[in-house]
């Protein structure tokens, strides 16, 4: 009979540790297959044109601590993804892209991507013995409790963010090997941050001196619970180049500046 899987009817567990709060999930592979004809063969022939791997994409709300920030470093992880009666494990997966993004009547989100070099499949290619929870207290942020720090600017009066962190691999293989020997972090990775606020007393830079006047010494994103001190996350940078500014108003909303950081972070 068929019937439908809801929500409530799966699970991501990383590590062993269910990641709590998923929004959406997303997992798959395309083959590597390569037609070869040749002279007298009325057929065609399909050889692997390329390593087969996989990829993975999650995004969930931060409402509990961040558990795939520490993935952007050199380790790898696997996991699996429980529904209805079944499972689909995974190994060797290699985060290649962190992103988190909040606006006005959203709670802030956060959303990974990685490429999975191992197994990937219904089979016993792991086998996690207790599956425990990531966090199990809430921690939600409130519209006010966000607040953006430009140099010596800083407001809580935000419209919305939006941060990428890209962090590319290259995967080494040898002869006769289905899996790398090696999966290489490259350097560095590239930081891109957008914001909307409302103007207040925000001074637009001069275009004369860019890009002189326009690296900003310090840039962070703090996040507090809904009326509370309490940090659930910061995110924070240096030397970001300010990409550009954009001033907008209409007749009914605030005066809003918008704009664009990008900047990098070097592997130790």
């Amino acid at each position: 009979m068929l019937s439908r899987i809801r929500r409530e009817g799966q699970k991501l567990a990383v590590n062993g540790t269910g990641i709590n709060a998923v929004q959406s999930l997303s997992f798959g592979y395309e083959s590597t297959a390569q037609p070869i004809t040749t002279l007298g063969l009325n057929k065609v022939i399909y050889a692997p044109g390329a390593p087969q791997t996989a990829s993975i994409q999650a995004n969930s709300l931060m409402v509990y601590d961040d558990f795939f920030i520490q993935f952007t470093g050199e380790l790898p992880f696997s996991g699996q993804v429980d529904y209805k009666n079944q499972n689909v494990k995974f190994t060797e997966a290699y985060l290649t892209s962190y992103s988190s993004s909040c606006s006005i009547g959203e709670i802030p989100s956060l959303g990974m991507g990685a490429d999975i070099y191992g197994e990937m499949g219904t089979g016993d290619y792991l086998n996690f013995e207790t599956i425990t929870p990531h966090d199990t207290e809430l921690k939600i942020a409130g519209y006010n409790s966000i607040n953006i720090n430009l140099d010596e600017f800083n407001t809580n009066r935000v419209n919305s963010y939006s941060l990428d962190i890209q962090t590319p691999r290259t995967a080494v293989y040898a002869f006769n090997d289905k899996t790398p020997s090696e999966v290489v972090s490259e350097s560095p990775l590239d930081i891109t941050m957008q914001f909307s606020i409302d103007a207040d007393d925000y001074k637009i830079k001069n275009i004369r001196f860019v890009p002189e006047e326009t690296s900003f010494r310090d840039v962070s994103i703090s996040i507090n619970k809904n009326n509370s001190t309490e940090n659930i996350k910061t995110f924070s940078f240096r030397n970001m180049l300010l990409v550009s500014e954009q001033y907008q108003s209409d007749m009914n909303g605030n005066v809003q500046i918008s704009f664009v950081l990008k900047g990098t972070v070097l592997r130790v």
